[in-house]
């Protein structure tokens, strides 16, 4: 028997899991093949960790509080507002596009958002609402749009807003129209010509709305604020500017104030959240309001009331306010809170807020957010660490709360993180259990693009400050807390969805292609090639592991179960096949640095059906006349020698004549350390030296026959 080995590399065919193909690499949509000029580049993992520097842009501006949107299969929009020191009626809100096969990010520009009341403005709560309207049909004459059966007045879509012409799918537009004002729901203008267009042709309007929850040095001069009829190109490098309306007049490109009442009383925001829009003319956003009593303030963010000088004050169903239900901690007003329907916990199957005070997570079904009510929380859950406080200290500083639904865990992130961790959970069942995971370490690394090329950006880095959060398709979009300089003010993207924990779920795996293994004796092991550690010499760091599993059946139509294979890849105790197949499930939350592994390449070694490589045949000591087969013990197993199989085949007619093995053996097994001088009964005892023989006589076996010998492993 000899060993055989092969081997599949990162860089050949690949296909989504979703088209499993046994011949080719199937992989998650977090699991990449990466590839380069570089060896080193060419590999197969999650998604790797990707690095934005804000403060390094051409107009350098602080962020804060991300917000991931989904645009197309491959491009994700992130905004994020200012993080001043000075609170100011104007806050600047910046535009990334984050490629999800490449994991980078691309800087686009930013708007200004200027808000209404001059007076110190600081954000409480951020989000970015995205819009699109293609009923009916639109025939075009130059800068007059035509609609059929459109409502392009009923949706209150704004001025401002893009569209764009043949398609209701904004990633096939290619040329996209700004309108400049909108008549009635059949007609619209835009500001350049589209030239002739055929009536019958679809259409998609396009309109984003940066929305921004402040507090005010004039308590009454705080509360909502929302920019109408943003589009994408507006975010440029040099600014688009979005003035504060003065208008009696909604549904222009203007910033408008959502109030609660005449004179505000939503003063002390603590978050915004935003529900699933209902339809054209609703769609919810929630903020808290105060930090150990609370409000609820639920607005309609596409409601018609009357307007004065920008200033939207909503009625009747548009605004509903809660009574005032006290919190155990205090209440972050770092963008708190966030609206999920987990499949999990208390809250499972129920919509629900959640948030968080220093010391609790705490729910909120949205069907108790109704006027008055002083009992509209559902239940709250204590911080209690991974492992108890007995292993790590509670913090006492949660800060803010982000729900990925592609894992159903919360993200919550501390506020400032010198000596405790952030969290990833599950809300827990009762209040005592303690929370799934913690990370983010504070290990004083800088990553702007002046520190040496020799180091990784490591995004759990905290720098002594906390992160805010937002999770969009397995992706974790982290900006730090409070950070305001080149050094400290970076946005990372990781892949917390590609985790281990979820992957049976998730599919985030990558499945390899099927090994063959044609006349396999048996299996040795399996190996990887990764690379080890990311950075050069003293600024090196180590990847996150992963698991590896293996099957030998139901390849063809990924039916085969998998069976998890011990970190050392021995594959000693699998059974003969002629094929098999690997699986890898990698790390990505942990106590470590959260930068995931890379596989270059992947080998499985095995015995075919000659004889066993640690042995040898020997011609001088076997004897055709006494019918005994013998070997040279050639290479030591490095342990105890396991059972040994010998098969004695008619040479001419392939025909099988014994079978026998050490378990239970028919026939008479031997050893010599002698060169065959001596012969004692076989051991299971490791090679001993250079003459150490074994030979193998059946019970029986007929005379003038060719006989073919085969020693194996049992």
């Amino acid at each position: 028997m000899s060993k055989i080995a092969v081997e599949k590399i990162a860089s050949d065919a690949s296909v989504a899991i979703a088209s499993y193909d046994k011949a080719k690499w199937s992989l998650g949509s977090l699991i990449r093949q990466m590839s380069g000029v570089n060896p080193e580049q060419n590999y197969i993992g999650p998604n790797p960790v990707a690095l934005a520097r804000p403060m390094e842009e051409s107009t350098a501006i602080p962020l804060l509080y991300p917000h991931a949107i989904t645009f197309s299969s491959t491009i994700d929009w992130v905004f994020a507002p200012e993080n001043s020191a000075a609170a100011s009626a104007t806050r600047r809100i910046v535009a990334y596009e984050y490629n999800k096969l490449t994991s980078q990010y691309n800087y686009k520009g930013f708007i200004t958002m200027t808000l209404q009341t001059a007076t110190a403005h600081t954000i409480r709560g951020f989000r970015m609402g995205r819009y699109t309207h293609s009923s009916g049909t639109v025939a075009v004459s130059g800068t007059a749009v035509t609609g059929t059966s459109t409502l392009f007045s009923s949706d209150r879509i704004a001025v401002g807003a893009r569209i764009g012409f043949g398609t209701t799918d904004p990633t096939q537009v290619t040329t996209w129209y700004v309108i400049s004002a909108i008549g009635s729901d059949t007609g619209i203008t835009l500001s350049t010509s589209a030239g002739t267009i055929a009536g019958g042709t679809s259409y998609v309007i396009e309109e984003l709305r940066p929305m921004l929850a402040t507090t005010n040095a004039t308590l009454a001069n705080g509360g909502l604020f929302v920019a109408k009829g943003v589009n994408f190109n507006d975010f440029t490098p040099a600014g688009t500017t979005i003035a504060a309306s003065a208008s009696t007049v909604d549904n222009l490109k203007l910033v408008y104030w959502l109030a609660d009442a005449a004179t505000v009383t939503n003063t002390v925001a603590a978050g915004l959240m935003l529900d699933t829009q209902a339809s054209a003319t609703q769609h919810d956003a929630y903020i808290l309001n105060g930090t150990t009593s609370l409000i609820v303030y639920k607005y309609n963010l596409r409601a018609l009331d009357t307007i004065a000088a920008g200033k939207m004050t909503l009625t009747g169903s548009n605004i509903v306010i809660t009574g005032t239900q006290a919190v155990t901690g205090t209440t972050s007003q770092a963008n708190n809170g966030r609206i999920a329907t987990t499949s999990h916990g208390a809250g499972s199957g129920v919509k629900s807020m959640y948030f968080v005070t220093t010391t609790r997570i705490y729910r909120a079904a949205i069907s108790n957010i109704t006027a008055g009510n002083i009992t509209w929380q559902s239940d709250n859950r204590t911080e209690v660490p991974p492992g108890s406080v007995n292993t790590f200290a509670a913090s006492s500083l949660l800060a803010s709360i982000e729900y990925m639904d592609s894992i159903d865990r919360f993200i919550i992130p501390t506020t400032n993180a010198t000596a405790v961790r952030s969290y990833i959970t599950r809300y827990p069942t009762t209040s005592g259990d303690p929370f799934d995971y913690a990370w983010g370490v504070d290990m004083k690394q800088l990553d702007q693009s002046s520190a040496s090329n020799d180091s990784i950006p490591v995004p759990v880095n905290t720098l002594s400050l906390g992160f805010s959060c937002w999770s969009e398709n397995g992706i974790t979009h982290m900006i730090r807390y409070g950070g305001t300089l080149a050094t400290n003010n970076h946005l990372y993207a990781v892949p917390f969805g590609a985790h281990w924990d979820f992957a049976a779920s998730s599919l985030q795996r990558a499945i390899t292609p099927e090994f063959l293994t044609p006349n396999c004796s048996s299996f040795v092991r399996m190996y990887v090639q990764e690379l080890e550690t990311i950075g050069i010499n003293a600024l090196d760091v180590a990847p996150e592991p992963f698991r590896v599993y293996y099957r030998t059946s139901g390849i063809s139509d990924n039916s085969g179960a998998w069976t998890l294979l011990n970190q050392r890849g021995d594959l000693s105790g699998v059974g003969s096949a002629t094929s098999i197949q690997f699986m890898f499930e990698f790390q990505t939350i942990g106590i470590g640095l959260c930068i995931p592994a890379r596989i270059f390449s992947v080998a499985v070694v095995y015995e075919d059906l000659s004889t066993l490589s640690n042995y040898q045949p020997s011609a001088t000591l076997s004897s055709a006349s006494s019918k005994r087969f013998a070997w040279r013990f050639s290479t030591a197993f490095g342990s105890t020698v396991p059972a040994l199989r010998v098969r004695l085949y008619d040479a001419e007619t392939g025909g099988l004549l014994v079978d026998d093995n050490t378990a239970s053996p028919t026939g008479t097994f031997e050893r010599s350390t002698d060169t065959g001088s001596t012969w004692s009964a076989w051991t299971s005892a490791d090679k001993a030296n250079e003459n150490t023989y074994i030979r193998y006589t059946p019970a029986s076996l007929a005379d003038n026959i060719k006989v073919r010998a085969l020693l194996t492993l049992n």
